[in-house]
């Protein structure tokens, strides 16, 4: 997949100059549904952290929705307010580990 040059002007801003060749070959291998879109959600989430690239690229690997999610509504979902996503998570992660 090739980059858009909003996206290689974002990763430029935002990535020191020793890992943007890194973060632009990470995002090239994106090759799920709505790539412009789940690449500048991934961007916009990794807040310039190549680890985080990584991370929310398996995500959106496994689903792009979550990505969609994370990045596009996660902030105005009224269910989560004032709750804890980590706690969250691991509690629902911890049902699921116990249904064997």
């Amino acid at each position: 997949m090739s980059l858009e040059p909003r996206t290689l002007e974002r990763i430029t801003k935002e990535f020191p100059p020793d890992q943007q060749s890194r973060v632009a070959e990470l995002l090239r291998g994106y090759v799920g549904k709505e790539p412009e879109r789940i690449v500048w959600d991934i961007l916009h989430l990794s807040k310039g952290h190549v680890a985080d690239v990584r991370h929310y690229l398996e995500a959106a690997r496994a689903d792009y929705r979550d990505v969609l999610y994370w990045a596009e509504y996660y902030a105005t979902d009224p269910l989560l307010r004032g709750r804890d996503p980590q706690q969250m998570v691991a509690e629902i992660m911890a049902k699921l580990g116990d249904k064997k």
